[in-house]
């Protein structure tokens, strides 16, 4: 039987926030894949909204498969749904398919005897699921469920709360669902199957955007040892903190201009906190800065939401048009059109969620005030979004996630504050590096994917922290995203008989899953007396897409009689490459003779979803013989990393062997056979970009010569 497992989503209000995608994602992988029951462990919402909580259950529900479920600590956020979403959990003993599932009730980090008492039931078949790790309980209910855990070793326990995955025997920790803090790699959902104990991810994937290095930037802390950095390490985008004022200005110019000529193109002043006190508006030395500007010819500043309560701005709105005033009668005097970023802020640890809180802590505040501002002044004002203020806002980050704050902000934003977030003793601090690009408080899984898709603007991203050599460390994490040119040279679209997608489609997801080099390679038979056409509309889409992806025009070739239709290698010439498959069939046109094969073809030939150590075994070849012929002729190797409804969701054995086998890894390496990765997508929203990275990482990191470099 096959269980799929969940938890951990934190469903926003806001319709709009990636959550939403994500579980429309998941709830497709389900209806392809149909498992035996689904289990959701727990803070299926971020505040407990009752309204939000119902939906979910009714669209899981909806599924028309077994749904068991338990609430978390989150789910209990709000006091008035408290009760009735903690009594909204499935019967503790359930069986499904002949398997006994326990949904244990643990949302307020407790374990009645009760339920205790039901799970002695349990054996080493049993599938039993909380919402928290026996870490998060008191320690009297600690003991009981290591004293449970004792009598029932064999027994599968899955858990959520901790945001990562994690398997230890037979504790499984889940991986969240939510793209802002699943931890260590992307949100997925698991699939396990109770018969074979074996577990199978599915990753909502959002990796590092190609494109994102080139937005790259840091605020400078330290005046000109930051400009310097900046210039050395080629980043385009810099910000002067509001101190730089008081610096020489000939050296200050003198500064900038060192990293212009280094590629410098975006140059941002960060401004001091514009206050209202006493019904008066002042900003310190603002006109200074306005001069300062001019002289360093800046492109945009970046402004906090003005210092007032939000008190004082719900009494009197009249207040936010003098602050606009104001600050419009010092931004007009600009001689060039500039940017205006405002920035969102957070709550300290000496505020109290009330009206006397600071002003622009949620997104409809900055927002009111962009408007205004931008409609007194001339120039273009957006947002700039701090994502480490949007996390470190308690309680406001509950009802306002990250992803809700790029839901509404993302089309408005000019400009981007990235740090990570760290907890000591119950208290936040910012502006720390990112050490990890999914990290432990701030993942930044939903910004990636929001950039990849378009949902929110592109513009400067502005690394801002503090500690000594944080943006060493930052730049180091991101280093090998930078470096990374994953490729995928085996697709299909509507030319092949199978597929179906137009190929825009295929070619918008494979940009948005981190390929740089995509080659279509629709089978022959598929494309039949279309080939020119088919030719055609790839190098069309090439030149299209050429600032987002290096496209390739391939063509599969099955080499059984009934399939091969080429009277001739005119037909396919002027292709990049081809795939040969079926070459280890008995009838295959190839036989015995691949090289002879490939060379008659005409163009660089790679092999499809074949064993080629079988293939030699089948025809008697030396392996080290046969590879290095291989490697001399540059017919490449697929490791075709396919897990589709096409295939049935079935993986190559021959792609793990060898990824498993050093011998085999050895003889290929030393052969200097050049080694592709293939996903051999039919459908655009199945397209396995995960699988492609991990290969592609495992080929370069293990030094094997790459099918890329053929191109």
């Amino acid at each position: 039987m096959v269980l799929c497992l969940m938890c951990d989503l934190h469903l926003p209000a806001d319709r709009n926030a990636l959550q939403y995608k994500v579980l429309d994602w998941a709830a497709e992988d389900i209806r392809r894949k149909k498992p035996d029951c689904l289990i959701f462990a727990g803070d299926a919402t971020c505040d407990g909204s009752l309204e939000v909580y119902h939906w979910f259950i009714q669209k899981m529900e909806s599924l028309g498969i077994p749904f068991l479920y338990v609430p978390g600590n989150s789910d209990l956020r709000c006091s008035a749904s408290r009760s009735a979403i903690s009594q909204k959990t499935s019967c503790c003993e359930n069986r499904i398919g002949g398997v006994r599932i326990f949904a244990v009730n643990d949302c307020r980090a407790e374990i009645s005897d009760d339920q205790f008492s039901v799970l002695e039931k349990a054996d080493k078949d049993s599938v039993v699921f909380m919402h928290h790790p026996a870490e998060s309980f008191p320690e009297s209910c600690r003991h009981k469920l290591e004293q449970w855990r004792s009598r029932h070793r064999d027994t599968m326990l899955f858990y959520g709360h901790l945001h990562a995955s994690r398997v230890d025997g037979a504790d499984v920790s889940l991986q969240a669902m939510d793209p802002d803090k699943a931890i260590g790699e992307c949100p997925c959902i698991t699939y396990f199957n109770t018969d074979t104990k074996e577990f199978c991810k599915e990753y909502f994937f959002s990796p590092v955007p190609r494109d994102i290095h080139r937005y790259f930037g840091i605020s400078c802390f330290s005046t000109f040892s930051h400009i310097a950095f900046c210039a050395k390490n080629g980043l385009r985008n810099l910000e002067l903190r509001p101190g730089c004022i008081d610096e020489d200005r000939n050296r200050l110019a003198e500064a900038i201009a060192g990293w212009r000529e280094n590629g410098g193109e975006n140059l941002s002043i960060h401004l001091p906190d514009v206050v209202w006190s006493e019904g008066q508006v002042h900003s310190d030395r603002l006109g200074q800065y306005m001069a300062l500007a001019g002289f360093l010819r800046a492109d945009r500043f970046t402004l906090h939401v003005p210092l007032v309560s939000v008190g004082t701005v719900q009494k009197d709105p009249l207040v936010l048009e003098r602050i606009c005033d104001y600050l419009a009668e010092a931004f007009n005097t600009a001689a060039y059109e500039m940017v205006i970023g405002v920035e969102n802020m957070h709550m300290t640890e000496k505020e109290v969620p009330d009206g006397t809180r600071r002003f622009g802590y949620t997104p409809g505040e900055c927002l009111a005030f962009m408007k205004k501002l931008g409609e007194k002044c001339r120039h273009r004002v957006g947002i700039n979004f701090d994502i480490g203020h949007a996390r470190n806002n308690k309680p406001y980050s509950q009802n306002y996630p990250v992803s809700s704050w790029l839901a509404q902000i993302g089309k408005y934003a000019v400009g981007y504050h990235l740090h990570q977030v760290t907890l000591t003793d119950g208290l936040f601090s910012n502006h720390m590096p990112i050490t990890d690009i999914y990290g432990k408080l701030i993942s930044l899984a939903s910004f990636f994917s929001c950039w990849s898709s378009g949902a929110i603007s592109k513009a400067p991203v502005i690394f801002e922290m503090r500690p000594e050599g944080a943006y060493e460390t930052t730049l180091r994490t991101f280093e090998p995203h930078k470096l990374k040119n994953v490729f995928d040279l085996h697709s299909h679209t509507c030319y092949s008989s199978c597929g179906r997608d137009d190929p825009r489609e295929l070619i918008d997801t494979a940009v948005s899953q981190g390929i740089s080099m995509l080659g279509i390679s629709d089978h022959n038979y598929g494309i039949g007396r279309r080939k020119p056409e088919y030719l055609q509309t790839v190098r069309s889409l090439a030149r299209e897409y050429q600032d987002k992806i290096r496209l390739l025009c391939g063509i599969e070739i099955a080499t059984l009689p009934h399939l091969f239709d080429l009277n001739s290698e005119q037909e396919i010439k002027g292709y990049d490459y081809c795939l040969l498959e079926h070459i280890t069939d008995p009838r295959s046109i190839v036989g015995g003779d691949l090289f002879g094969f490939c060379a008659k073809l005409g163009i660089r030939c790679g092999i499809a979803h074949t064993d080629l150590f079988a293939y030699c075994d089948l025809y008697g070849y030396d392996y080290p013989d046969f590879f290095a012929k291989m490697a001399e002729e540059q017919i490449f190797w697929e490791m075709n990393v396919c897990f589709d409804s096409i295939h049935q969701y079935r993986e190559h054995a021959y792609v793990a062997d060898f990824l498993s086998n050093e011998r085999k890894k050895d003889i290929i390496r030393e052969a200097g056979v050049p080694v592709s990765i293939g996903s051999d997508c039919h459908r655009h929203e199945e397209y396995c970009g995960f699988r492609v990275h991990r290969v592609y990482d495992i080929l370069k990191s293990s030094a094997f010569r790459t099918a890329d470099l053929l191109f």
